[in-house]
């Protein structure tokens, strides 16, 4: 197509070329009339002439007029249905595309990425409340203004939901890196299909790499339909479990175990980023795109040091663990932070002098059980004098014929005389001996565990140390859930197993009780044969049982025997779009098992040096391989 730069479209000036696709080319134009700079997108002649290319057009010029947002590209003229020349007109952009940004000048945060992602999220409430779903979320369709100003662009292939649920064919359309399992399926889509691609965005952000990659399209696509993807933390240390946690709901390859409102997800998003001191708005993203080096050196101390208050707080209310975690990201980021060194190793003494208190507690314990005993044998013996007395045979006879009987033995209580105060004086000696009261005595603020004077009994020791009384860690909020398992059946669930947070419990039935610590964990299968994930709050265990369905996975068959290029052809049990459709060998997409255990498929195996051979096979959920024999064509 010969460039139209120099010429004018109607009262559009073309003053040069600035971007190019596969739909369309852009200028930066004038518009002659109000003497305004303008973006005008120009349909390629070849696609012009074709009516859905123009139909497609036009959705983009109805959809994008409706939505007034600082973050979504603005729309000013449409050229009609029936110009000459298809084109929009938006407003021009002085700046470059996040892809750009990503290719050349990032250097991962966490923080960036939430603050980034949690704008998008805000362009995406106000799209989704008009009943318009983007359904190409990327990296190339976000422009960043001059002025740090998100702008979201190209709902060239929106999908409007409107009364009359205007719907589009399964047809592939977009970027496979950023598409949603539903749109590569043909399954029927809403607002989470865009809360998927923005999770991959987040993770791409956070790691610096994709989710979901491969050698090919097909290989690509393949992983994002088995939700195959390597924990953000492998590829990015500073990538916490926090953040893990709002990556992993986003990417469920269920829509229904998704987020199921972009609003949750920035709401999610907003929490995140408070914790570690960050305000989403477009002036703090102003701030990090006008000068990234500068920010990234100002949030990493602004995170420390939030991290740090955060951690002495949990600290403080005896969350330990909790506290550990936020300064092992304080130190990801600065592994000399002062503060933060220092809080751990008061942590990690406190940890050490509280199982040296435990142990100590659970020898007396086990003390006073044994003296307990003691004292209910010679209750007994007391007793039985009693009953000696009312028979007239004098106590002093009786010991002497239990002296005799136990051949010269003590009775059982000897030792054990109880105090005034009905405890025993063999409890009184343990507890005034020194032993606890050295493993108890408490600290200074450096953390120094000394301190405590020598004395030449417990009883002065206790006195003179310097904190006589070691107050109780408080216990983290503790929640008791119960978990309800659907969608399989029991034989196939014991072989399964659940994360809770970082605890991993097997199925033994159908309901189990669970706990977490704090407000709410996740709860996930994990495994290569079945799903199932859910974010639990304390709230939605205490009304009633949480329901976590389990599903199994796409069937991933891998073919032993038949060379890489041998072609696939499904007849019966594949997706609908699939079926007898051309697939190599290599490349054959995944399955999904419909009934939960297995799925019939036929398959045909073709290859020009080898006879056909016909396959009549039952997958099951997960990776498989398939041996086939196939017989070279004769001569």
């Amino acid at each position: 197509m010969a460039s139209l730069a120099g010429t004018q479209i109607d009262k559009y000036e073309m003053i040069e070329e600035v971007g190019h696709g596969g739909m369309a080319v852009v200028y930066r134009g004038l518009d002659r009339v109000l003497k305004r700079e303008v973006a005008v997108k120009v349909l390629h002649p070849h696609l012009a002439n074709r009516k859905e290319s123009r139909l497609r057009l036009e959705r983009e010029a109805i959809a994008v007029a409706k939505l007034r947002h600082e973050n979504i590209l603005e729309i000013f003229d449409y050229s009609g249905p029936e110009a000459e020349a298809s084109y929009i007109v938006t407003e021009f952009i002085h700046g470059v595309t996040l892809k750009d940004w990503v290719d050349e000048r990032l250097d991962p945060r966490p923080a960036v990425a939430a603050l980034i992602v949690h704008r998008l999220c805000q362009a995406l409430q106000h799209a989704h409340r008009t009943g318009i779903v983007h359904r190409d979320i990327k990296p190339e369709n976000v422009m960043i203004r001059n002025d740090g100003v998100l702008k979201l662009m190209d709902f060239g292939i929106a999908q409007i939901i409107d009364n009359q649920k205007l719907t589009l064919t399964g047809q592939l359309i977009g970027s496979p890196a950023y598409m949603a399992p539903e749109l590569i399926s043909g399954r029927p889509l809403d607002q989470r299909t865009d809360l998927f691609s923005l999770g991959i965005l987040l993770y791409q952000l956070a790691t610096g790499q994709l989710p979901f990659s491969g050698r090919n399209p097909h290989e690509v696509l393949n992983r994002i339909a088995d939700g195959d993807y390597p924990p953000a933390a492998t590829i990015c240390p500073l990538v916490d479990r926090d953040l893990e946690d709002i990556i992993a709901l986003a990417l469920a390859s269920d829509p229904d175990e998704r987020y199921q409102s972009v609003e949750t997800f920035g709401d999610d998003l907003r929490r995140y980023l408070e914790e570690v001191g960050v305000e989403p708005t477009n002036a703090e993203l102003g701030r990090y795109f006008r000068e990234p080096q500068a920010y990234v050196v100002e949030l990493d101390e602004r995170v420390c040091t939030a991290l740090t208050e955060r951690a002495k707080v949990a600290a403080e209310e005896g969350d330990t663990a909790r506290a550990i975690r936020q300064l092992g990201r304080v130190l990801e980021l600065d592994a000399s932070h002062a503060g933060a060194t220092e809080l751990l190793a008061r942590l990690r003494l406190r940890e050490r002098r509280n199982r040296r208190v435990l142990m100590a507690v659970t020898g007396l314990a086990v003390m006073g059980a044994v003296l307990l005993l003691a004292r209910l044998v010679q209750d007994d013996e007391l007793s039985k004098d009693t009953r000696l007395v009312g028979t007239g045979i004098s106590r002093a006879a009786a010991r002497d014929d239990a002296a005799v009987g136990s051949s010269g033995s003590t009775g059982p209580g000897e030792g054990v005389e109880p105090s005034a105060d009905g405890t025993s004086t063999a409890l009184a000696t343990v507890a005034s001996s020194g032993t606890v009261a050295d493993d108890t005595r408490g600290t200074d603020d450096t953390g120094d565990d000394g301190g405590a004077e020598p004395a030449s009994s417990g009883g002065d020791r206790i006195n003179k140390r310097k904190n006589p009384v070691t107050p109780p860690p408080q216990t983290p909020q503790t929640t008791s859930c119960r978990l309800v398992f659907t969608g399989i059946a029991l034989p196939t669930a014991q072989n399964l197993a659940i994360r809770v947070g970082t605890q991993t419990h097997g199925i033994e039935q159908m309901e189990m009780d669970v706990t977490f610590e704090g407000p709410s964990t996740t709860v996930r299968v994990s495994d290569n044969r079945y799903s199932g994930y859910r974010l639990v709050s304390s709230a939605d265990c205490e009304a009633g049982p949480v329901v976590l369905e389990i599903k199994p996975r796409p069937a991933r068959v891998k073919f032993e025997g038949p060379p890489d290029d041998a072609v696939v052809v499904c007849m019966a049990g594949c997706l609908p779009s699939l079926i007898e459709v051309n697939q190599t060998a290599k490349t054959f997409r995944a399955v999904p098992i419909v009934d939960g255990t297995v799925q019939p498929v036929k398959l045909v195996l073709k290859h020009k040096d080898f006879e056909p051979i016909a396959i009549e096979e039952d997958l099951v959920p997960g990776p498989q391989t398939l041996r086939v024999s196939m017989v070279p064509r004769k001569p």
